[in-house]
C-alpha cells in the first residue's frame, strides 16, 4: 500500500525537461527517463576531458544521468563562451602527471599495429569511424606509419623509460625528447596547458564576471585507503548532483530522479567499457605487457612536468600543505584555481585534497631538486 501511495505522490512531483532545447515541457520522474529529458542547458556546463585521466569515465556518467555539456576533448579551447558566458561552470579531470604520461606512452603503443599484428588496420580517413582503434582496441588498431608509431614502436621499442630517461634535464638527449613527447597523443599537453586561461596572466583579464564562475576538479589518484575507480565514479555523481541542483532542482526531484533511474542495458554496458578504456595491452596484439617504469624515469619525468605539480600545490589549501613536496606555488592566478575542490559536501572536498595531496606526496622525494640530480636522487635510494 506505502509503495503505491509513494508511487501516486512520485507522480504528482514535476521536473524540467529538455532545457537544453528552450522547451518548459514538464514531467514526472519516470517520464524523465523514458523521453530522454536533460539537465540543464549544454552551453552552461563544459568538460574538458584531459586524456588518460579517467575523462571517459566522467564523460559517460554525465551522460548516463542525462547532464547537458560541452566536451573538449583532445585540447581545450578557451572561447569567447567560456570567457564571457553562457558557460558558468567548468569541470576538469585531474590525474597524477607521471601517471598520465606513462598511460598515454603505453595507450598509445598499443593503437599502432604491431609487427604481425592480427587486428583490423584502420587507416584515418579512409577508414569508418565506428571502427576507430580507441573504441575497439581489441579490433582494431592504426595502420598509418606516422611519426607517433614510429617513436614508440621503433625508436622506443615500447619502453617508456627511454623517453622519461631522455628528460632528465642532465640528459645530452633533453632538447631532443621535449620535442618528441609532443608526438605523443595525450602526452603532448601538460595540465597547465588546459589550466592556461586561469594561471597566465595575460589570459586572466579576459574572463568576464559572465564567464566561467566554477571550476570543478574530478580527481582520480590510487590511494591504500579507497579504491580509486570507485572514488573517481562517487566524485563524478556528486557533480552530478551539484548541476542539479545549480539548474534549480529540489532535493525531493533529484531524490526522484535518481529513484526512478534504469539499470544500465547490457548494450549500454558494453558502451560504457568502451567509453571508459585503459590501457591494458590486447590479446591478440603482438605488444607485451606494459614496461614499468623504473625510479630514474620517475625522477626524471616528475622534474619535467614540475610546473604541474605547482599547479596542483597552488590548488591546495595555502598554509596546510606548504610542506608537502619541495616546489613552489605559481603565483598570480585566477582564485578558480584555489577553489577546484570547494564545489560539494565537505566530505567531496576532503576526497579531492586528499588525492591532491597524494600526488604531491609520492613524487615529493623526485620534485626536491637539494637532493641533486635524479642520478644521485635514485643511486642514493638504491644504497638505502
Amino acid at each position: 500500500v506505502q509503495d503505491a501511495v509513494d508511487s501516486k505522490s512520485d507522480i504528482l512531483v514535476l521536473i524540467p525537461c529538455n532545457a537544453d532545447k528552450g522547451l518548459s515541457t514538464l514531467v514526472n520522474a519516470s517520464q524523465f527517463w523514458e523521453k530522454g529529458c536533460k539537465i540543464g542547458k549544454r552551453k552552461s556546463v563544459r568538460f574538458f576531458h584531459i586524456g588518460k585521466g579517467g575523462g571517459g569515465t566522467v564523460e559517460f556518467i554525465l551522460g548516463d544521468y542525462r547532464v547537458s555539456f560541452h566536451r573538449n576533448h583532445p585540447g581545450p579551447n578557451f572561447d569567447s563562451k567560456l570567457l564571457e558566458g553562457p558557460t558558468t561552470t567548468l569541470l576538469i579531470n585531474i590525474r597524477d602527471p607521471v601517471d598520465r604520461f606513462v598511460s598515454a606512452f603505453n595507450w598509445r603503443s598499443l593503437l599502432h599495429c604491431g609487427h604481425r599484428d592480427k587486428r583490423k588496420k584502420f587507416f584515418i580517413g579512409k577508414t569508418k569511424h565506428v571502427l576507430h582503434p580507441s573504441l575497439q582496441p581489441n579490433e582494431v588498431c592504426f595502420g598509418d606509419q606516422d611519426e607517433e608509431k614510429l617513436l614508440l614502436h621503433d625508436e622506443m621499442k615500447y619502453d617508456p623509460n627511454v623517453l622519461a630517461e631522455a628528460l632528465c634535464e642532465d640528459s645530452p638527449g633533453y632538447d631532443s625528447a621535449s620535442t618528441k613527447v609532443k608526438l605523443i597523443h595525450h602526452a603532448n599537453l601538460a595540465l597547465t596547458d588546459w589550466f592556461d586561461f586561469v594561471i597566465n596572466p595575460k589570459n586572466q583579464s579576459i574572463i568576464t564576471p559572465d564567464g566561467v564562475q566554477t571550476l570543478m576538479a574530478i580527481t582520480t589518484e590510487p590511494r591504500v585507503e579507497s579504491n580509486s575507480e570507485s572514488r573517481l565514479d562517487w566524485h563524478t555523481q556528486q557533480a552530478v548532483l551539484k548541476i542539479y541542483a545549480d539548474n534549480g532542482l529540489n532535493n525531493e526531484q533529484i531524490g526522484l530522479i535518481l529513484k526512478h533511474k534504469p539499470q544500465l542495458s547490457e548494450d549500454k554496458k558494453s558502451k560504457a567499457e568502451k567509453k571508459t578504456h585503459s590501457s591494458t595491452t590486447s590479446s591478440v596484439t603482438n605488444i607485451v605487457n606494459p614496461i614499468p617504469l623504473r625510479k630514474l624515469g620517475e625522477c626524471c619525468l616528475a622534474r619535467y612536468f614540475r610546473d604541474d605539480y605547482r599547479l596542483i600545490k597552488t590548488m591546495l589549501p595555502e598554509g596546510e600543505v606548504d610542506t608537502i613536496a619541495n616546489v613552489s606555488r605559481l603565483e598570480d592566478v585566477n582564485p578558480l584555481v584555489n577553489s577546484v575542490c570547494n564545489w560539494g559536501s565537505n566530505e567531496l572536498r576532503m576526497s579531492c585534497l586528499a588525492d591532491l595531496e597524494s600526488m604531491l606526496h609520492r613524487r615529493a622525494l623526485f620534485l626536491e631538486e637539494s637532493r641533486g640530480s635524479c642520478q644521485k636522487v635514485v643511486a642514493n635510494l638504491n644504497d638505502s
